[in-house]
């Protein structure tokens, strides 16, 4: 995989879950959104379930070394991620919670490893199934 995939890669996975989450909020509305713990949670679930098919299709199309590919999308997508919430911080001064930030990241690394061991048990099970037929 080229760098400049792996970095378009990353940026459309940030792209994806800001509109998701744009949606979801739009969806709720802004003053339940501050307010819902449940909304938290789900945000968190909505993140998880599609950086993990992200990952899992990267880890399926990815043949040579598919876990370094992944870690390289995952570093330059919290590059990213948090050059934004600076940068909104900055400007905006909307604060930077760490809290968000280290759940984020933990469940990002959980999808990482998952997604791209799913992609790649996939990858395997199907070629196996094509040499049998």
């Amino acid at each position: 995989m080229k760098y400049s995939r792996i970095v378009l890669f990353s940026l459309g996975l940030y792209l994806l879950l800001v509109a998701l989450s744009t949606i979801a909020t739009k969806i709720v509305g802004f003053d339940e959104m501050t307010q819902s713990t449940s909304l938290t949670f789900t945000y968190y679930v909505l993140g998880f379930v599609t950086s993990l098919i992200v990952y899992c299709y990267l880890g399926y199309k990815q043949t040579v070394s598919p876990y370094k590919q992944a870690f390289l999308v995952a570093a330059v997508y919290w590059f990213i991620d948090l050059s934004v919430g600076a940068l909104l911080y900055i400007l905006l001064e909307i604060s930077m919670e760490p809290l968000v930030y280290l759940v984020s990241a933990l469940l990002h690394v959980i999808a990482v490893l998952l997604g791209t061991l799913l992609g790649v048990q996939l990858r395997s099970k199907i070629i196996k199934h094509n040499k049998k037929s």
